[in-house]
């Protein structure tokens, strides 16, 4: 009598010599490719948003030094009489930047614009005008001798490019 040997099926990797072999040459190829394109790829995303980060850096110090400006004329204004070496004085479409003087230290200021840290910061008057309902107007109107339009402009270099914001303000002689 024959005895028939039941044989167990094989399993497909060693059918196919999968695992027996390892990897070859080009699959290990592919594999590199695959992995050095992705770490390309992030390198160029992390720098992308090093230069944003460093580009919103420079456009909230510039607005922050701005705001600075205008809060430093306000303080010159309240210190000084508008109309006796106030800003009633000043000189319109001239620039001026602010300096600290005197003891304790009070705003000043002073001709001309002012560079720090590669940021240029002028601060411009210009007189301003109102209608007959006392709206302040670009053209025509009368002459408001009370009222003071103030332009800061902060500049600055960013990869070549040159950049800058403004800020408007209006001071009035509140204390007539």
């Amino acid at each position: 009598m024959a005895i028939n040997k039941i044989q167990k099926p094989e399993h497909r990797a060693h059918k196919y010599g999968l695992w027996s072999k390892g990897m070859s040459l080009v699959e290990l190829l592919v594999v590199v490719a695959v992995v050095t394109v992705g770490l390309v790829y992030l390198l160029g995303i992390f720098s992308f948003s090093l230069r944003i980060s460093g580009s919103e850096k420079e456009l909230v110090r510039a607005n922050l030094m701005a705001q600075e400006a205008i809060e430093g004329v306000r303080n010159f204004r309240d210190g000084t009489d508008w109309e006796i070496a106030g800003v009633g004085t000043l000189a319109t479409s001239t620039s001026y930047h602010l300096e600290k003087s005197g003891s304790p230290p009070k705003w000043a200021l002073v001709l001309d614009e002012k560079t720090t840290d590669g940021f240029t910061q002028k601060i411009v008057f210009e007189d301003v005008k109102r209608d007959l309902n006392s709206n302040i107007v670009e053209s025509g109107g009368d002459f408001d001798s009370d009222t003071k339009k103030i332009t800061v402009t902060v500049s600055w270099i960013e990869r070549g490019k040159s950049k800058q914001i403004e800020l408007v303000a209006f001071l009035t002689n509140w204390n007539q």
